[in-house]
C-alpha cells in the first residue's frame, strides 16, 4: 500500500475534533431528513437534545479520521485497484473487477462524506417514557447530529436530496466506537452519508456500486463495517468474482453463515490493515486523550509542563501551534548546507535499525523504513552552533546528528519522540528527550509530509526549514499530543534531525571521538 493508516494522521484532521472544528462543521438538526447550515464553529443542540457531548465529540473525531484516510495521496492499500468504474455498452456507469477477487476479500471501501448520529423516537426505539418523549420531541421527530468538512464540502448539505445517500452503520460491542457512541443504548443509530455526484477516489468506489435484492443471482458482494474499524465500511465479495465482471451489492446482508465466513476470511487476510485502521478508530474514540480544547485546557495545564525553553528571539522563529507548542524556522539551513549534508551522508546510508529488547539482536525498525547516517558534530560545527543557539542548550545535550533519507514508498509510522519517564538510551542515562528539531534538506512536491494528527497540523517539506516540538516536559513526562508521523514518501525526502536531552551525554560508547568521519568536508 502507498501508506498504512498509521502513517497518515495525516490520522488525521483528528485535532479538528479537539479544537473548534477547524473546517469540520458539526450541526444538530431536529427534523428527520431536514438540514440547516450552522452558525459558528460549534453549534449547540437544543436544551432538550438527547445526543450528549461525549457522543458528539466522538462523531467529530470519527469523521475526521475517515476524512483523512480517504486522501489517496496518503492511503492507498494494495487492493485499491481491485475494481474500477467504467461506462458499459448500454451507457451505464458500472464498477467492474480489475482482477480476480476471491470470496471474503475486500473489494473497495465505502466513501464517507459526512458522519452523523440519529436519536430514534419512542416509536422506533421503545425506550423512553411518554412524558420524556414528549418533552424531548413533541412532534415525534428524530434528532440528529452531523459532522462534515466545511472546507472541502461547503455545499454538502445543500446538494439535492437525491444525491445524498445514507448508510446505517451497526456497531457491535467489539467495535471501539460502540461504547462512546451508543453506550449500550438502542435508541441511537450511527450513519454515514455520501454525495453520489462526487468523483470517487481509487479504493473508495463503494458508493458507485449498483444494488440488487439479496439472493439475486446478480449480487456478488455486500457492505460490512470493517471489524474493529467502524464506521469504515468495506464491500466484501460473497463469491468468487472474475476480472471484468460487474460488481453488484446486495441491498441487505446475506445469510448469517455467509456473513460470518466472510468476516473470518477478511479478518485473517487483512489482519495488518485492519489492526492499523483499528488503532486510528480507537484514538478517535479515546476521549481521555489530552487535548487543547477549552473544556480540557485547565486540566491539561495542570497535568503536564513546563517544557524546555528555546531561544524565542531566534531570527525567523514562528509558532505553528500552541499547546503543544510547535515552532518553525524557514531557511534555518542554507541551500549549500543542505546540499553538502546530503552529499556527505548519501554514501553511508543504512536501514534504520533498532535493538530487540528481548533478544538483543539488531534489526530493521518495523515502524521506520527509511535509511540514515550519523554526522559527527566536528563535521558540521556551523550547524551545531545554529542548533545550540536555537535550542538554548549545550552541544553535549544533543543526540547524534542524523541524516534521514526516504525513498518512494518509505515512511515513519506514528510515534512520539519522548519516553514514559527517565530512560537510558542513545548515550544518555536516566534522562529523556525534551526537544526535537528536524530540518528538511530538500523540497518535496508530493508525499512525505510530517503530520501531527492530534493537533491537526500537517507540514510540507521545504528545504532549509526547521521544525521544533517538545516530546516530554521537564518532569520527563511524555506529551502524547506530539504524536506524529512521516507520511509515505512519493518524491524522495531528505532531512536532518536531532534531539535535546534533559542531561548531558555520558555513555562512553557513544563518544563521538571514537566514531569515524563520513567525509573530509567540514560544514
Amino acid at each position: 500500500m502507498l501508506m498504512t493508516p498509521f502513517q497518515l494522521l495525516a490520522l488525521v484532521h483528528i485535532a479538528s475534533l479537539f479544537t473548534p472544528l477547524n473546517g469540520v462543521c458539526a450541526m444538530a438538526v431536529a427534523k428527520r431528513g431536514g438540514f440547516a447550515r450552522s452558525k459558528g464553529n460549534l453549534p449547540a443542540l437544543t436544551k432538550t437534545s438527547v445526543i450528549d457531548e461525549t457522543s458528539k465529540q466522538t462523531v467529530r473525531r470519527l469523521f475526521s479520521v475517515c476524512s483523512h484516510i480517504q486522501d489517496p495521496a496518503l492511503y492507498r492499500p494494495e487492493w485499491a485497484n481491485a475494481c474500477r468504474l467504467i461506462t458499459a455498452a448500454d451507457g451505464r456507469n458500472i464498477v467492474v473487477a480489475t482482477t480476480g477477487i476471491k470470496k471474503g476479500q475486500l473489494i473497495t471501501l465505502f466513501p464517507i462524506h459526512a458522519l452523523g448520529l440519529r436519536w430514534l423516537n419512542r416509536k422506533n426505539s421503545g425506550v423512553r417514557s411518554k412524558k420524556e418523549n414528549k418533552s424531548i420531541n413533541k412532534d415525534g421527530e428524530d434528532r440528529e447530529f452531523v459532522a462534515w468538512d466545511l472546507d472541502k464540502d461547503p455545499d454538502f448539505m445543500n446538494v439535492q436530496a437525491g444525491l445524498r445517500v445514507r448508510l446505517n452503520i451497526p456497531l457491535d460491542k467489539d467495535q471501539p466506537a460502540y461504547q462512546p457512541v451508543l453506550s449500550g443504548r438502542d435508541d441511537r443509530v450511527l450513519f454515514a452519508m455520501l454525495d453520489t455526484s462526487k468523483v470517487a477516489d481509487c479504493g473508495w468506489l463503494g458508493g458507485k456500486i449498483h444494488s440488487t435484492q439479496s439472493g439475486s443471482s446478480k449480487s456478488n458482494c455486500f457492505t460490512m463495517p470493517l471489524p474493529g474499524a467502524a464506521p469504515l465500511c468495506g464491500m466484501i465479495a460473497t463469491c468468487d468474482i472474475k476480472a471484468g465482471e460487474e460488481i453488484v451489492k446486495a441491498i441487505s446482508s446475506p445469510s448469517v453463515e455467509d456473513v460470518n465466513e466472510c468476516r473470518e476470511i477478511l479478518t485473517e487476510e487483512y489482519a495488518q490493515e485492519l489492526s492499523e485502521l483499528k488503532q486510528y478508530i480507537e484514538m478517535a474514540c479515546n476521549l481521555d486523550v489530552e487535548s487543547n480544547s477549552h473544556e480540557n485546557e485547565g486540566a491539561l495545564t495542570n497535568s503536564i509542563g513546563p517544557f524546555h525553553e528555546i531561544n524565542v528571539q531566534y531570527p525567523g522563529l514562528r509558532k505553528l501551534h500552541d499547546k503543544p507548542d510547535v515552532y518553525a524556522v524557514d531557511d534555518f539551513l542554507t541551500a549549500d548546507e543542505c546540499h553538502r549534508l546530503i552529499i556527505k551522508a548519501e554514501p553511508h546510508l543504512r536501514p534504520c535499525l533498532i535493538t530487540d529488547e528481548d533478544t538483543g539482536t539488531i534489526e530493521q525498525d518495523p515502524s521506520r523504513t527509511s535509511s540514515d547516517a550519523n554526522v559527527l558534530q566536528v563535521e558540521a560545527p556551523t550547524i551545531v552552533k545554529k542548533l545550540t543557539d536555537l535550542l538554548s542548550c549545550e552541544a553535549d545535550r544533543l543526540e547524534l546528528l542524523q541524516v534521514l533519507n526516504y525513498k518512494h514508498g518509505q515512511e515513519f509510522k506514528t510515534h512520539t519522540d519522548g519516553f514514559d519517564g527517565p530512560v537510558s538510551a542513545c548515550g544518555f542515562e536516566n534522562a529523556n528527550r525534551i526537544a526535537t528539531v528536524f530540518t528538511y534538506l530538500n523540497d518535496v512536491t508530493v508525499g512525505g509530509s510530517t503530520t501531527f494528527p492530534l493537533i491537526n497540523l500537517d507540514i510540507k517539506p521545504k528545504a532549509g526549514c526547521a521544525v521544533i516540538h517538545f516530546p516530554s516536559d521537564l518532569q520527563l513526562r511524555e506529551d502524547s499530543r506530539t504524536l506524529h508521523q512521516g507520511s509515505v514518501a512519493v518524491d524522495e525526502k531528505w532531512l536532518l534531525t536531532t534531539w535535546v536531552w534533559s542531561k548531558s551525554r555520558s555513555d562512553e560508547s557513544y563518544c563521538e571521538e571514537r566514531l569515524p568521519r563520513l567525509s573530509d568536508d567540514t560544514i
